[in-house]
């Protein structure tokens, strides 16, 4: 505190961060709202608060080589519990940002990957990594006053600042995806001086791993979408823990994620065909024709091009998609689905794809330039999930003047305005073939309706999915946390 501002110091501790390193929806996380949070503080013009926000990720093989070419190196030991790791700490700045790569010198085995196939390979590189922030901090002579600590990989920093030469740093705990816990990871604790979780209404297997831990042991939970928060108190969506989570229902609290509007600009973008924007709506038409002709489809403008670009895994509701699409039979229609994932999930859209040779598109494969095509040109997103913490896609593809039709779960639900008069997109209220079949029929008989469909797609465009508004309300749980 110097002439009456307030400097909070914060830390955030994540498996990924971009651009360094992006594997999923939590890279984009770490690379956005650090950013977005000292955006603020400079657009409001406040003079009571500044930030210091660092950030210390796992080195992996799989991040960009030349962000380290400027980067200045030095060695560190980290000792807890039984356990001694040697570590070359790369410190990097990206844009104002200062981010410390923890190379784990007796792991390198483990560094090829941001994750294993098998979590429980995982389980002690990152319990590694979270305990030497600590020692990462003390070389640094620099404490955080607030650690913001991301899915189980980061868990049991919570537990660790407990002790008294760190009591005074707060800790937040931000859950991305609940059902992903740790498993695997419950001998590293031991030798490595990390308690059990203590909260009573814990069920007995879930008390030594890492997510259950930081849920446990964290100041503050936080979800990244408000909806989400909602959901993991039900045993829908709680994997087992919902009893446990009512009883710590006063410190979790959702905040909806938000998308890079730079980065996702129809009118700016290079990577489309044609740019465009919500004034001047019949420019898609160029992007559609392009991916019908790119990929061998029928031109045809008016035939709805459903598209979907995603990791291809249960949750995402890939089985329910394709028995969806195999029964729909309201005219015409193309579809084209970019992703990869589990072998199961990617043979059950190679056998749609087989099904129907003329209206489906599978392109198996990452693809940076046709995840910006596709919702450029596609008329529908298609987000059938069984659950979605927050899930950016359907922003993305609002912005791209794409409807979504999605399940009403989790950030969908949050972001998607399914009410007629300001309607954005589609939600259906049950995770089945007849509901998503009826709403589907709904979309694509308002697709037909042009001018109600072009008001549909102005509106989507036009809505804020901005971090600067989720960035403001971060900010206001860090307040609160250090006046507590």
């Amino acid at each position: 505190m110097t002439n009456g501002q307030e400097n909070i110091k914060i830390l955030f501790m994540a498996a990924e961060a971009a651009p360094l390193v992006k594997i999923g929806g939590l890279g984009d996380y770490i690379g956005s709202l650090p950013a977005a949070l000292l955006d603020t503080i400079k657009s409001h013009n406040n003079a009571d608060i500044s930030l210091d926000i660092r950030i210390a990720v796992p080195y992996s093989k799989m991040m960009d080589a030349h962000y380290f070419e400027n980067a200045s190196i030095f060695p560190l030991q980290s000792r807890h519990g039984k356990a001694v790791n040697s570590y070359d700490v790369y410190s990097i700045t990206i844009d104002a940002i200062q981010y410390y790569v923890l190379d784990n010198k007796d792991m390198e085995d483990k560094q090829d990957i941001v994750y294993s196939v098998d979590p429980a390979e995982d389980g002690e590189k990152f319990i590694a990594f979270s305990l030497a922030c600590l020692d990462l901090m003390e070389i640094l002579n620099w404490k955080a006053d607030i650690i913001q600590a991301n899915d189980w990989q980061t868990g049991v920093i919570c537990a660790a600042v407990k002790k008294a030469e760190w009591q005074s740093v707060k800790s937040i705990f931000t859950i991305h995806n609940l059902p992903y816990m740790g498993t695997g990871a419950e001998p590293y604790l031991k030798k490595y001086g990390i308690s059990k979780a203590k909260g009573l209404a814990i069920p007995s297997w879930g008390k030594q791993l890492p997510l259950v831990i930081g849920i446990d042991q964290a100041d503050r939970v936080l979800t990244v979408s408000p909806r989400y928060a909602e959901e993991i108190l039900t045993p829908l969506f709680g994997n087992d823990l919902q009893d446990y989570l009512a009883t710590q229902k006063q410190k979790i609290s959702g905040i909806l994620n938000g998308i890079d509007e730079k980065q996702w600009d129809p009118e700016t973008d290079p990577l489309i065909q044609s740019n465009f924007d919500s004034e001047n709506l019949e420019l898609r038409k160029d992007n559609k024709a392009y991916i019908q002709k790119t990929l061998d489809l029928p031109l045809e403008e008016n035939t709805p091009l459903f598209v979907m670009v995603s990791r291809l895994d249960r949750q995402k509701g890939i089985r329910l998609l394709c028995d969806t699409l195999r029964d729909f039979s309201n005219g015409k229609w193309q579809a084209v689905i970019l992703g990869t994932g589990s072998i199961d999930q990617e043979e059950l859209v190679h056998a749609l794809g087989k099904a129907y040779p003329d209206s489906v598109r599978f392109l198996n494969r990452y693809d940076a330039s046709f995840s910006h095509q596709l919702p450029a040109g596609g008329d529908m997103f298609l987000m059938p999930s069984l659950y979605e913490p927050c899930g950016i896609s359907q922003m993305i593809a609002m912005h791209f003047g794409c409807i979504p039709i999605a399940n009403a779960v989790g950030g969908l639900v949050d972001s998607i305005d399914e009410t007629e008069e300001k309607r954005t997109g589609f939600l259906f209220h049950e995770p089945d073939k007849q509901a998503f079949l009826a709403v589907l029929e709904q979309a694509v008989t308002c697709y037909h309706q042009t001018d109600k469909w072009r008001k549909i797609q102005t509106r989507a465009m036009q809505k804020d999915f901005s971090w600067k508004k989720s960035a403001e309300e971060y900010l206001k749980v860090y307040q609160e946390l250090l006046r507590k």
